[in-house]
């Protein structure tokens, strides 16, 4: 009687195998690779008086990202100038993380103020960012002058592109 049992199990075991299903479950990830300002348009005031003009808050960058090594690059279409004509106006840029516990920027080339280009100027990244992204001061510097500027509206324009690697 042991044996039946013994072989009763040992069939409805080797037969359970034949009644079981599987599932493949495959999941499709949105990349997320984005980059956002705020606010979109600076009004700068130049009092023409030879001091700098500083504001290291003058705007705030975001990032998201979810891959690894990506670069983001700051463009100036002036060559890091304020252009009115002839006229024209230097100008520098800084970029630094809110958080500063964060480890996931590698390099940054604008910690500290920098004249763009119209090549570009890279801050290199190797984490991704949290599902609400990184935010980092964008800050805006007029150097000190010893001549007047010519009065009237000056611009330029910069661009913010990411690249994943």
């Amino acid at each position: 009687m042991k044996k039946f049992f013994v072989f009763l199990i040992v069939g409805l075991l080797a037969s359970s195998a034949a009644w079981a299903a599987q599932i493949t479950v495959t999941a499709t990830v949105a990349q997320k690779l984005d980059v956002a300002v705020d606010p979109t348009t600076w009004p700068i005031t130049i009092n023409n008086d030879g001091a700098a003009v500083v504001e290291d808050h003058q705007g705030v960058l975001t990032v998201t990202s979810s891959k690894k090594n990506y670069t983001v690059t700051f463009v100036s279409t002036n060559g890091g100038q304020l252009s009115n004509g002839t006229e024209a106006i230097p100008y520098q840029v800084k970029v630094v993380c809110t958080d500063t516990t964060w480890t996931g920027v590698a390099t940054n080339n604008l910690s500290d103020y920098t004249t763009l280009t119209t090549a570009g100027v890279t801050i290199s990244f190797n984490k991704r960012t949290p599902v609400l992204g990184k935010t980092f001061d964008i800050g805006f510097k007029i150097p000190s002058y010893t001549e007047y500027y010519v009065d009237g509206t000056y611009t330029d324009t910069i661009t913010i592109s990411i690249t994943h690697l």
